[in-house]
């Protein structure tokens, strides 16, 4: 079975530092680090050195980091607009594409989707289902997560508005 991802050129420990680094300065922001800090079960000074890149966290500190904001450590290591391209993520675009995906009555799931395809097309399927069915409010949340925030929750308009991956060929 062919690998569906080539391997990743090999990254440096302060390229890895760094990419942490940023991932946590965009999970963090508006955030007050001594809760987190407080909350996670982390050193204040400790978790500073992660936010500045000048350390990485042992396996167990990790760990806690994940947990406190949800994430698997892979997405940390990676740019957060970058999801990896795996079978089943290449299978619920399909999906969403072909309007066999539909969780406009699940708003955890729906959040989910729409940030593991952020601007994209798949993104624009997922907030065309929500219109009208999720209130104004948490459609206003969706776009926000989904790089959309300026959208209204129009299917037609939300389907035709530009994004970062072009609308995708008829699936058969």
């Amino acid at each position: 079975m062919q690998n569906p991802e080539p391997n990743p050129p090999e990254r440096s420990p302060q390229d890895l530092r760094n990419q942490l680094s940023a991932n946590l300065l965009k999970l963090t922001d508006g955030m007050v680090v001594s809760q987190i800090c407080k909350k996670a079960n982390i050193s204040r000074n400790q978790f500073n050195r992660y936010l500045t890149g000048e350390s990485f966290p042992r396996p167990d500190v990790l760990d806690r980091i994940c947990s406190f904001f949800g994430v698997d450590a892979n997405i940390l290591l990676r740019p957060l607009g970058d999801a990896p391209e795996t079978p089943e993520r290449i299978a619920l675009r399909h999906a969403i594409r072909a309007g066999r995906f539909d969780c406009a009555d699940d708003l955890p799931l729906a959040v989910m989707t729409v940030r593991s395809f952020y601007k994209t097309y798949e993104a624009r399927c997922i907030l065309a289902q929500c219109a009208g069915v999720v209130s104004p409010c948490d459609f206003q949340m969706l776009a926000e997560e989904a790089g959309f925030s300026d959208l209204q929750p129009e299917p037609i308009a939300i389907l035709s508005y530009p994004s970062e991956t072009p609308k995708p060929e008829q699936i058969h």
